[in-house]
């Protein structure tokens, strides 16, 4: 796998900025975590690899079983140099895809990540023009692939196209990040909070969902 440039959010310290001044509960949590920052990886295969990977178990889980998969592409791609027509992760992934079945992946996940990396390989002026998308275009254009759901779909747009107003309704840690910080009672107040609270933070969602999950891990799972 070959080392990316990581990239940060231009708009970073703008939208902090306004979002500590249009709510003082998160300008609070800013200050406790202001030396985190997003980040992009520069790869959307590895985004969406480690988004499906997430889906329904812990973070601690999906780290450690993104970390395997990650490594066994390092290997891999040390391996098949040379022999393929490209040594894009998507190609060494489709290439030696039975290996990383077996690193306890489900089938469906599997099936997934594979469907991903055929996209890429095979629809490549779509991928390098895909930053040109709206958000809508973006997502309606992933959940075509089956077990891409809305939240992965989000989690692509803030991690790798590192868009700015992008908040995963359904993401747990997020409604817990709420609960915790806006003495709420439970998750269903954070939901029936979350209309107004969207508002508010408009239009930094983005950031405003980073520094919420910062909150409650204070090393981030960075898509």
């Amino acid at each position: 796998m070959k080392p990316k440039k990581l990239a940060w959010p231009k708009y970073w310290k703008e939208g902090v900025r306004e979002l500590s001044a249009s709510d003082p509960i998160l300008a609070k949590i800013v200050q406790r975590n202001k030396e985190i920052k997003l980040y992009s990886h520069q790869d959307p295969f590895l985004t969406l690899l480690r988004a499906i990977v997430s889906q329904q178990i812990s973070s601690l889980a999906a780290k450690k079983l993104s970390e395997k998969i990650l490594f066994l592409i390092s290997l891999e791609n040390c391996v098949s140099t040379g022999n393929l027509e490209d040594n894009s992760d998507a190609s060494v992934f489709l290439a030696s895809k039975s290996s990383f079945r077996r690193l306890g992946l489900s089938q469906a996940k599997y099936s997934c990540i594979t469907k991903v990396a055929t996209s890429l390989k095979n629809n490549k002026q779509y991928w390098k023009n895909i930053d040109s998308f709206s958000d809508h275009e973006i997502l309606s254009e992933l959940m075509r692939i089956k077990g891409i759901g809305m939240w992965t779909g989000q989690m692509f747009l803030i991690f790798h196209l590192m868009r700015p107003n992008v908040f995963p309704e359904t993401d747990l840690g997020l409604l817990k990040s709420i609960v915790k910080n806006y003495s709420l009672n439970d998750y269903v107040s954070a939901r029936d909070q979350l209309p107004n609270l969207k508002r508010q933070w408009d239009p930094w969602n983005s950031i405003a969902a980073w520094y919420l999950w910062c909150d409650i891990d204070p090393i981030p799972f960075v898509y």
